[in-house]
């Protein structure tokens, strides 16, 4: 019986023992699970935004008109609207650099861009521009006592003063035609409105000189010639009223009716004429004529720098080339002082080339100061092609060759010959 018992106990501690490594391995096997947490994505580093690409547009003011904008520096494919305007008595007529005549432009900018309107003078009534005045007399006399207007230039003409007779009345006349030869709206090639700007030019009405119509001096033989000289810086002591006078027009240098270098020949008179009528029409009225003028043909050096303009470039080119001799305006091409006077000399001898007028000369040649080699267009070409491009450019659309034939029936030897002028 007590074997018995113990043998329950041991059966009983038995169960027990199994029971509770039983519930050990349950407990083991159901243990918390590690949840295992992914590393986060790489995120890409996000690609630098381009640079944008820019242009620049240029918008250009010119005579007669303004533009709403002078342009700027834009985005590729920006739209900029540009409209530009007209001023009184202009109208507008397209676009330098884009090809369109509408006054407004949208424009889509894919490249740099400069562009420029063009206004043109609008053509009123030729009355009163060409003209054919009569001799008039100037009261109170101040050195000049008559004055004529011809196509808008006031030729002012000495007076029986300074110990000098006065200049007679037939050379007025002969320089009266001179001009109507030079400015004759049916000459060849000859572009009418342009003409008509030079006209409007010299008479003050437009232009750089606005408010100074142009003059032509006219007086006999020569400064010293007169007592006292006219020319000095006290004439105006001498000449009471001559300055005040003077100062009102646009005035260059003079011609001369028997110039003391004269030989009385007909050619002698021709080239007087011619020379001088042409330095006036070149400084005030050819600047002003074409578009684009006022600015190429600038040769006020004392008031800016010339130095660029396409006269001065054209010149400077004849000089290097050795078409133009500077030795009598000082041989020196840097000289700023001496620009003026060469200006307007190589304006007159390139004119002379492009015309064949060095017949005029005496022997045909005014070698060294013209080369001989640019005494007709095909040598102008050849020896100074900015000089040609400057003469078809800005010359030749308003001013009118003059006959040979004519001007050696005006001007014969000792004085002989007729005008031809005829006032209207």
């Amino acid at each position: 019986m007590k074997k018995l018992s113990i043998h329950l106990i041991f059966f009983s501690l038995l169960i027990v023992a199994l029971a509770f490594s039983c519930s050990t391995e349950v407990e083991d096997t159901t243990s918390t699970p590690v949840v295992q947490i992914p590393d986060p994505e790489t995120e890409p580093e996000p690609e630098p935004e381009p640079v944008p690409v820019e242009y620049t547009l240029s918008v250009s003011s010119t005579e007669g008109g303004t533009v709403s904008s002078e342009g700027g520096t834009y985005d590729e494919g920006a739209e900029v609207t540009i409209t530009a305007t007209a001023n009184e008595g202009y109208a507008f007529i397209g676009w330098d650099g884009i090809d369109s005549t509408n006054e407004t432009l949208t424009i889509t900018l894919n490249s740099n861009l400069s562009i420029e309107p063009i206004f043109q003078l609008i053509q009123t009534n030729e009355s009163g521009y060409y003209s054919n005045g009569e001799i008039v007399s100037i009261d109170p006399i101040v050195f000049y006592d008559r004055e004529l207007v011809v196509n808008g230039i006031k030729l002012i003409v000495a007076g029986d003063i300074g110990g000098q007779l006065a200049v007679p009345d037939f050379w007025i006349y002969k320089t009266a035609r001179v001009f109507e030869l030079l400015i004759d709206k049916d000459g060849e090639d000859i572009d009418a409105n342009s003409q008509l700007n030079m006209i409007k030019t010299l008479k003050g009405e437009i232009g750089w000189h606005q408010g100074y119509p142009a003059g032509q001096r006219i007086a006999r033989g020569g400064g010293n010639e007169y007592s006292p000289n006219f020319l000095d810086d006290n004439r105006n002591q001498s000449y009471p009223g001559i300055e005040a006078f003077e100062d009102a027009l646009a005035l260059d240098d003079m011609v001369w009716y028997k110039n003391i270098d004269s030989q009385g020949t007909g050619d002698d008179d021709i080239n007087e004429i011619l020379e001088h009528t042409l330095h006036t029409l070149h400084r005030f009225g050819v600047r002003g004529g074409v578009q684009g003028s006022t600015e190429a043909l600038n040769i006020e050096a004392e008031e800016e720098d010339i130095s660029n303009t396409e006269v001065f470039l054209a010149m400077k080119e004849a000089y290097v080339n050795g078409v133009f001799d500077i030795e009598g305006y000082g041989g020196n091409i840097n000289n700023q002082d001496a620009w003026p006077v060469m200006l307007k000399e190589y304006q007159y001898l390139l004119t002379y080339g492009m015309w064949g007028f060095n017949e005029f000369w005496e022997g045909g040649s005014l070698s060294p100061e013209w080369n001989d080699n640019a005494r007709t267009p095909e040598g102008v070409l050849a020896n100074n092609p900015l000089g040609y491009e400057l003469y078809n450019a800005y010359f030749k659309p308003v001013i009118s060759i003059p006959s040979k034939e004519i001007l050696r029936a005006i001007f014969q030897d000792n004085d002989q010959g007729e005008s031809g002028y005829t006032s209207d």
